[in-house]
């Protein structure tokens, strides 16, 4: 490297300042290799360049790594990984420590490439930041560009941050957020400015109560923008969807938590109700912990009643290692964990972390179901999950129609229950759409589906249901095991002393200021565009799936502003429009305008 000292600033070939200051003699290292800034050692500090070589220290930018992966290998808290321009193949996946950053030189000029295809990219650990790197090759659908160790959960108390990253590995998931591969309550990854580019695959995949924190993710041509299941849920805000299968879809929701026992009869249509939420507590008799995984069995002196993806509360067990004795867990896990499987009615297992050391049991310890205060992001239901009529999709439109044929959707066994009602569109003679106008209540199987008059014959369609939650809106503090909880909405039906209420963590996105271009043209990245015949599907913009829910506001490529599927505003049309009305911009907003000495 030529150097090149101008006054008391010194300059490396590359028109790069190194270091600035008066020049003295103490300003050379004893190396050789040029100056302090340059050639001395800086122990948190990893260099990676395309000419470096893994066997080389990494702490000078003359004795750079080769790969990311070998410098994370000497990486602890704190190493800060710097990456100089390149393209750097890896043999993937890359471990990464807690607390380790990894800092390209430029967004553009930085790129990685996984070398297994089988495999996810980077694991992420508590802490970590990654930066200005856009990732390239191939991996294989489902498989993640960064996700957690799913063979290593570890205890989180800060989230992994991701910024100003590309992804263009087609069918990958470029942030994965799996919430039964961390533990604690900080199940949690941030991103900001993550650009998906990654035709067929998923942007942001966030599961099994994990959590996002999304700012800025723009994703092109994917199946899936932003998807949240099982409990996962994110704030999305700032970002855009274009092209691709679907936008924003929640999915379902997560295991039950833990299940509440009506204390008062309620009337049909009450949203409050007085719950017991009391559990009772188990005594520990065995604490089986595999320190290398973290997986542990534990055995309790009773039949726990505990479910998969359960909270338990853990307190004093005692343990022995070769430094002594000690009671667990001390709080710097926490004390809750999820119930990872049950193999016997007196047992579960849990992942409590990792320890470079093994314990072995020695005796006490007791186990309960964690209860919480109830909580908005919540949903129950009440003895029985009902279902409403979600969509309905045609199986044959028919033929001969002259006019939109009559649907009728079959009522439900439920005395309380409502028919679902639609209407069908027409095209060609053929039934081409069938759009629900109510979704009814109170089902317990799939309704059956027929249509009549029109002048044709032989459609067909299958009503897809989708479970019906009620959504916690407000409870007060649990005392003595009792909590009263309110509702969004009423419930249809009386309920009863003893009626079970079992509580789950509802899969859910808020998102702000989202804008959709394109949405459901599909995945290819020319053929989804308008010139070559791409066509927008607006219903794939938010698909709520199976009791999931997605808050948004959001514009769409013609600029109709939408404040979830209640409130179109449509600039075309000068309307806006809701479930029950229909005004005119023109007629409502000038007189007012007017009225104010506007133009």
């Amino acid at each position: 490297m030529a150097i090149k000292i101008s006054g008391s600033t010194i300059i490396d070939d590359s028109r790069n300042i190194v270091n600035a200051g008066i020049v003295t003699a103490a300003s050379f290292s004893g190396d050789g290799t040029g100056l302090v800034g340059v050639g001395a050692s800086v122990k948190n500090i990893i260099y990676v360049t395309k000419d470096g070589n893994d066997s080389n220290s990494g702490l000078q930018i003359t004795k750079a790594k080769a790969t990311i992966k070998a410098a994370v290998e000497i990486a602890s808290a704190s190493s800060v990984i710097k990456v100089s321009a390149g393209n750097y193949v890896e043999n993937n996946p890359i471990e990464l420590p807690s607390q380790v950053s990894i800092i390209g030189d430029s967004l553009r000029e930085v790129s990685v490439t996984p070398q297994n295809a089988t495999q996810d990219l980077i694991y992420v650990s508590p802490g970590d930041y990654i930066s200005d790197i856009s990732f390239t090759g191939s991996l294989n659908s489902g498989k993640a560009v960064i996700a957690f160790n799913p063979s290593k959960p570890r205890y989180s108390t800060q989230s992994p941050y991701i910024r100003n990253c590309t992804n263009f590995i087609n069918n990958s998931i470029g942030m994965k957020i799996d919430g039964n591969h961390v533990i604690g309550p900080y199940k949690s990854m941030v991103t900001d400015s993550y650009t998906q580019y990654n035709a067929n695959g998923i942007g942001v995949s966030i599961t099994n109560e994990g959590y996002g924190q999304l700012v800025s993710v723009f994703t092109i041509n994917p199946d899936i923008s932003i998807f949240t299941g099982s409990g996962g849920q994110c704030d999305l805000t700032n970002s855009n969807s274009s092209f691709g299968n679907f936008g924003l879809v929640s999915d379902g929701v997560g295991p039950r938590k833990y299940t509440g026992i009506v204390t008062e009869a309620a009337s049909a249509n009450s949203f409050e109700f007085k719950l017991n939420l009391s559990v009772p507590t188990f005594n520990v008799s065995n604490f089986e912990y595999d320190h290398t995984t973290g997986l542990t069995t534990v055995t309790t002196s009773a039949n726990h009643n505990f479910a998969v993806g359960m909270g338990v509360t853990l307190a004093g067990i005692g343990l022995t290692c070769a430094y002594g004795s000690k009671t667990y867990p001390d709080g710097d896990v926490g004390y809750v964990f999820e119930v990872k499987s049950i193999p016997a009615a007196n047992k579960f297992t849990t992942h409590v972390g990792i320890s470079t050391l093994a314990h072995t049991y020695v005796s006490g310890g007791t186990a309960k179901t964690k209860v919480v205060r109830p909580f908005d992001g919540q949903v129950v239901y009440f003895n029985t999950l009902y279902n409403l009529v979600g969509k309905i999709t045609i199986s044959n439109g028919g033929s001969g129609y002259t006019s939109a044929p009559t649907v009728t959707i079959a009522s439900p066994s439920e005395s309380w229950g409502i028919p679902a009602t639609a209407i069908a569109t027409i095209e060609n003679g053929s039934v081409s759409e069938i759009t629900i106008v109510s979704e009814g209540r109170g089902y317990t199987s799939i309704p059956s589906i027929s249509f009549s008059g029109g002048g044709g014959s032989s459609a067909a369609a299958t009503a897809v249901m989708t479970p019906q939650y009620f959504v916690v809106e407000k409870s007060t503090p649990i005392s003595a095991g009792i909590s009263t909880v309110s509702f969004t909405e009423n419930v249809p039906f009386a309920v009863g002393v003893g009626s079970t209420v079992p509580f789950f963590k509802q899969s859910r996105i808020l998102a702000s200021s989202h804008s959709f271009e394109y949405i459901g043209s599909g995945t290819d990245l020319i053929n989804s565009l308008p010139s070559r015949g791409g066509v927008a599907i607006q219903a794939n913009e938010i698909d709520d799936r199976n009791g999931g829910l997605t808050i948004f506001t959001s514009t769409d490529q013609a600029g109709n502003f939408r404040i979830g599927d209640g409130v179109v505003i449509n600039q075309q049309a000068g309307t806006v429009t809701g479930d029950s009305y229909t005004k005119s911009l023109f007629s409502t907003m000038t007189p007012f305008i007017l009225a104010l000495g506007g133009d």
